[in-house]
């Protein structure tokens, strides 16, 4: 799944990758993020997780809300019909724009194989 669906650029499947540093304003029509009075984006549709929305938390690097496209840190939480949280999502903003992600709660755990 490509999320969000955007105009601008494509994503790589499951990932937010075109929303932090976007030079779309998301008042324009090419925009998948709608911007709320509190600062905060929202994003209506299925999301990754089964979620039917997504609300982003754009951040600089102290941890004070910003536009979009100056993000350096993101929090992603996606919520159900009945506005639960299902899925809460931190990343990092690139300089191009990507945001790498992690998600909340337990870990799985890996197993690493040594090559000698």
């Amino acid at each position: 799944m490509k999320f969000p669906v955007c105009e601008f650029a494509e994503s790589e499947p499951g990932f937010y990758s075109q929303c932090a540093s976007c030079p779309i304003d998301s008042s324009s029509s090419g925009c998948a993020l709608e911007e709320l009075e509190d600062g905060k984006y929202q994003f209506l549709g299925l999301t990754p997780n089964g979620g039917v929305k997504a609300i982003f938390h754009f951040r600089d690097n102290e941890g004070n809300q910003v536009m979009k496209r100056d993000a350096v840190h993101v929090e992603i939480h996606e919520l159900d019909e009945q506005e639960h949280l299902i899925m809460m999502l931190y990343g990092m903003v690139d300089p191009e724009g990507i945001i790498y992600l992690k998600k909340s709660g337990p870990e799985k755990k890996h197993s690493q194989e040594n090559n000698m």
